[in-house]
């Protein structure tokens, strides 16, 4: 992988690379190299089904090498998160245990591997992990892409060490060059074809076999480098979060690297929705994305410059949480933009680890969805789950969190219901789980403090109006009935009836309920000679946040009703049954005179009066005690209920007894 330091001096590196191109021929290609001892045999893949393991998931060591490329006082950081193992030769173990004594190195959380090795970059010759189809950790091993014999046999050499699972896949990779969401997926440039004889389908089928991968992402490296590798740009933080560096516009590879980014934001991940993309800024090439994660800590290349702190920033923001911090490279083995931090330690994931597989819900779900959370919980352990630790926390918009206890459906296969959620409702929730080994571990790992999250199916339409219009219209003594059928999911909250009389002004009264769905509004006539339609129409709103609102007529403003005139008396004789007998004076000169209206009864109820302004508004209402069967009188004295007088203009009267309403239309003058 990593020349660069090579370049210093220039007879140096003639030599070394004349001496690569020699071993080249025989050092890459798998039971082909000339010590029998590092010669690659490929191995049967692990049984299915395999899951590749992503960085981001449960560690218990961290993998480096000695001599360094990484700071002694990083290795001190790394002791102090987990055991650290080096690799190292037995003649020089003594020297590496004085650096980092005096670097302030727990050793006792130190373990050294004596071997020899040709480099320090662990992370491209070091070993992949998965779990088998038995949930056993193994170490998945292929073909160094550098002539680097020592360095190739590491992955054999750690696993036998480890006691893991050994599976050797024949294709020529490199670590830099691969990252994995711990479920299905990976990503990588197309170095992997053209270095192995670009046989796309081989490839594909191999990485399949021995790390699981079905959503197998292949880009053309954007940075146009010798180096090819993905964590040169790239880096997955979360099965649905990927890092993506970004440069200015005038810089020669925007273009390609905006491509990429676009690309993830436009792409699925394993959960089912496109990647969150997070961008940090390497205007000058900076390597912030070749970070290193240990459990909740992610280590991150930093430079001295002016950039350090917003580079720091994007990884809090896209990783609540987890303690970042910034390393800055030693001296003699600086962080280069095609080398850094990534490249030089390598994380070993818990083979006890406690994981949770599950495929969120997510964006819109419709409200008659059977919301089920399954998972499955798997404690690599071997110990019991806690059962009262075993739950889906929720919480529904800016509400408190709940629980919803997960139940054995089938083996390590737990399930569990939410409900009760109404249309807009946004749902946040992640899930718990803890076993008997002391582990615990929760999906997303964010758990509170990023969610998953998902929205219950909005109420988008205004209530469902049906009328049957009426035919005509003309002066009588009893109401006319307009009735109006309204349903709605989010129910119907008001339903306005809006007339006018030729080309008068607009008037809007709420109608009545007069069953579950159905309202009501009766309306007076009173015609003069010379009026020749009637225009009349509903609106409603339903209880939708916002509201959504229906009209009818659909396409129409208005239904347009003739007008044919009754010649009525002035003193009409009252009614047989309950209603308004008169309205006196109409209109009313408030300040000057009272209202007075007369009312017959049929029954001992106590009558309600209310008055309502144009715009539907109600402006007073008067509750009245019982009174006697026969003719009543109702007063006012033109005072809204909050002792302003009213204004001029266009009123409606309601008197309500028991379950009759009866209006009239009122006008006020000064």
């Amino acid at each position: 992988m990593k020349y660069s330091y090579l370049c210093r001096n220039f007879l140096l590196l003639s030599v070394l690379l004349i001496a690569a191109g020699l071993m080249f021929a025989h050092a890459v290609l798998p039971g082909d190299l000339q010590n029998p001892e590092t010669r690659f045999t490929e191995t049967p893949p692990p049984l299915a089904p395999v899951r590749p393991v992503a960085e981001f998931e449960p560690a218990t060591q961290v993998l480096i090498r000695y001599p360094l490329g990484i700071p002694a006082s990083l290795v001190a950081q790394f002791a102090n998160t987990v055991p650290v193992i080096c690799i190292v030769t037995s003649s020089q173990q003594s020297a590496a245990t004085n650096a980092f004594t005096s670097a302030g190195v727990n050793m006792s959380n130190v373990s050294f591997m004596n071997y020899s090795t040709d480099s320090y970059w662990t992370r491209d010759y070091g070993p992949w992990f998965v779990f088998d189809g038995n949930d056993q950790l193994g170490v998945v091993d292929f073909v160094y892409n550098r002539p680097r014999p020592n360095d190739n046999m590491i992955p054999q050499y750690f696993a036998t060490q480890l006691n893991l699972n050994y599976y050797g896949m024949n294709l020529q990779q490199t670590g830099g060059n691969y990252m994995s969401d711990g479920i299905n997926t990976a990503a990588q440039t197309t170095l992997v074809y053209t270095e192995n004889g670009n046989n796309q389908t081989n490839v594909n089928t191999k990485m399949h076999d021995y790390l699981g991968i079905e959503n197998y992402l292949v880009v053309q490296d954007p940075n146009n480098t010798y180096i090819d590798h993905i964590d040169c740009w790239g880096k997955f933080l979360a099965p649905d979060k990927v890092l993506i560096r970004s440069v200015p516009t005038s810089h020669a590879q925007y273009a390609a690297i905006e491509a990429v980014a676009n690309y993830f934001a436009h792409t699925n991940s394993a959960w089912g929705y496109p990647y969150r993309v997070y961008r940090v800024n390497t205007p000058s090439n900076q390597p912030y994305t070749n970070s290193v994660f240990i459990n909740k800590k992610v280590f991150v290349p930093i430079m001295g410059g002016s950039y350090d702190a917003a580079a720091l920033q994007v990884y809090r923001e896209a990783l609540p949480g987890y303690e970042v911090i910034g390393v800055t490279g030693a001296s003699s083995t600086p962080w280069e933009s095609t080398d850094a931090l990534h490249c030089r330690a390598h994380e070993v994931p818990d083979k006890n680890m406690l994981h949770i597989a599950h495929t969120p819900w997510h964006g819109i779900v419709p409200q008659d969805t059977q919301l089920t959370i399954n998972t499955t919980i798997k404690a690599h352990s071997g110990q019991p789950l806690y059962s009262d630790s075993l739950f889906v926390s929720y919480k529904v918009n800016s509400g408190v969190w709940q629980r919803s206890y997960l139940q054995l459906n089938t083996r390590q296969n737990y399930t569990t219901m939410l409900n009760g959620f109404a249309m807009g409702d946004t749902i946040r929730y992640f899930i718990h789980a803890a076993d008997q080994s002391g582990r615990s571990y929760d999906h997303p790992v964010f758990a509170a403090m990023d969610p998953h999250v998902f929205v219950i199916q909005p109420d988008m339409q205004g209530p469902d109006l049906q009328h049957n219009p009426i035919a005509s219209i003309g002066n009588q003594t009893e109401p006319i009935s307009f009735v109006v059928n309204a349903s709605d999911q989010s129910g119907v909250t008001q339903l306005l009836f809006r007339y006018k009389i030729d080309n008068s002004p607009v008037f809007s009264y709420p109608m009545d309920p007069l069953t579950e769905n159905s309202f009501i509004f009766q309306f007076y006539p009173e015609f003069v000679v010379g009026d020749t339609n009637f225009y009349y129409g509903f609106v409603a709103h339903d209880g939708a946040s916002p509201a959504n609102m229906s009209v009818l007529p659909v396409g129409s403003d208005w239904y347009i009703i003739p007008v044919n005139p009754v010649s009525l008396e002035e003193n009409t004789a009252p009614p047989a049954q309950e209603g308004i007998v008169s309205i006196y004076p109409n209109p009313l000169q408030v300040n000057a005179s009272s209202l007075k209206v007369g009312y017959y009864s049929s029954s001992s109820e106590p009558i309600l009066l209310k008055i309502f302004n144009i715009k539907g508004q109600l402006v007073y209402e008067q509750n009245s005690i019982s009174r006697n069967i026969g003719l009543q009188e109702l007063q006012w004295d033109g005072y809204d209920k909050r002792g302003n007088l009213s204004t001029s203009g266009v009123y409606l009267l309601q008197i309500l007894q028991s379950s009759k309403s009866h209006k009239a239309k009122l006008l006020i003058a000064k």
